[in-house]
């Protein structure tokens, strides 16, 4: 531990003494940049992916507000000039010291240091396809995100529906909060959210989505499946589970409060499905969870305050039954968790953060604790460090094991 807050220190000597140099503030998707013209922290709050009233608003509308960036319209046919992407490159040092043995207590605890160069091999496609509609896509050789939302405007207020595929979650479809970020960095809290957890247990998931928003609430009710029945090639029945959420973002004292609720609740696919996620013939699929979240995001004087906290719950699997939520089956109880973390900015480029969190059901329990801070090179270009130690404990031994992970997180954003 001594080593690692050594680490962190020097990391933050370094950084701070680079804050002359370093011109701009907070990270955004360049090739949405490209296509508003608009300032990075005009979306983003803090840095990439939080976002801010303007980035809600981006969202809501499909990606389809254009700046000064030149058009091809005809009837019908309103293309921005150029394609916007975004290529991610993203260098990654990771030390990993795993538990000693809980069997044998001989057995002495291990380091694995590894070198990803890059962690992230990917593509980002996004902006308009036309007048009301946009989308986002990230490929690495399959399309592993996407995004095609479609929006109109209706008296003050929008609506609208979008098709997708992802690992953003079941609220993907319309997703404008900030606690279970769409992002594996820092500031996306994905290793803290706990409803960001259990939804991972799921892998990719698709379906469509149908929503209205306002400045101050957006409602979305999406009907889903997993990644695995959607390639074409599963014949699930077009038998889709619904979802609900609601996330309301009023203003309080001069600070952005959001609150919100997801609650999903039904069958999916049929006996293809199942076979298609390798399961027991007879299984029945049945997505079960709910969630809520709350945000603030404000100033105090000069310095930038984020707080985001979640509660999740998946219920147990009944018998002949798979939650992809909860797959640890029936007898293992809900799998249920919170989750709480701050993000201050005291410089225009730095960025620090402190998080706990905890995720259990009948048969473990795992607590963990993530400090971090974020360097902001460019508008486009961030350092993170970050150390998460993650303790996993055995109810029924009452014997736990400790994972502590220090990474070196930079991302570049061409």
């Amino acid at each position: 531990m001594k080593k690692i807050l050594l680490s962190a220190a020097a990391f933050a000597v370094v950084a701070v003494s680079a804050v002359a140099v370093a011109p701009t503030t907070s990270e955004a998707i360049p090739a949405f940049a490209r296509q508003t013209g608009a300032a990075c922290l005009s979306c983003h709050f803090q840095s990439f992916p939080t976002l801010s009233s303007f980035g809600r608003a981006f969202k809501q509308g499909g990606f389809t507000d254009v700046g000064e960036q030149a058009l091809i319209e005809d009837d019908d046919l309103s293309l921005p000039s150029v394609m916007n992407a975004t290529m991610v490159l993203r260098p990654q040092f990771v030390s990993t010291q795993n538990p000693a043995g809980v069997v044998d207590p001989y057995t002495k605890s291990t380091t694995v240091k590894t070198a990803a160069i890059t962690a992230d091999q990917v593509i980002l496609f996004g902006g308009r396809l036309g007048t009301n509609s946009g989308a986002f896509i990230e490929y690495d050789g399959t399309f592993a995100n996407y995004q095609n939302i479609n929006s109109w405007d209706f008296n003050g207020f929008k609506a609208g529906f979008s098709i997708f595929n992802t690992g953003f979650g079941e609220t993907a479809g319309m997703e404008v909060g900030s606690t279970f970020g769409q992002h594996g960095g820092l500031m996306g809290g994905k290793a803290l959210s706990a409803s960001n957890q259990i939804s991972g247990n799921a892998g990719n998931t698709g379906g469509v989505a149908l929503f209205a928003a306002n400045d101050l609430v957006t409602a979305s009710v999406s009907f889903i499946t997993l990644g695995a029945a959607l390639d074409g090639a599963v014949n699930n029945g077009w038998k889709l589970a619904p979802s609900v959420r609601v996330f309301a973002n009023p203003e309080v004292a001069g600070w952005e409060v959001g609150i919100g609720a997801g609650f999903t609740s039904g069958t999916t696919g049929n006996a293809s499905t199942a076979a298609a996620l390798g399961l027991a013939a007879g299984t029945s699929v049945k997505m079960k969870k709910w969630m809520i979240d709350l945000q603030a995001q404000g100033e105090v004087g000069n310095t930038q305050i984020g707080v985001y906290a979640d509660y999740a719950n998946a219920a147990e699997a009944g018998k002949n039954e798979f939650n992809p939520f909860n797959p640890a089956g029936f007898g293992a109880g809900a799998l249920k968790g919170y989750s709480f973390r701050a993000n201050v900015k005291p410089l225009h480029n730095m960025i620090f953060q402190a998080g706990y969190g905890q995720l259990k059901d009948n048969n473990s329990k795992t607590t963990q604790y993530q400090i971090g801070a974020e360097y902001e090179l460019y508008q486009n270009f961030v350092i993170a460090l970050v150390y998460n130690n993650s303790k996993a404990k055995t109810i029924a031994t009452g014997l736990s094991a400790t994972t502590k992970t220090t990474t070196l997180d930079i991302e570049a954003l061409l």
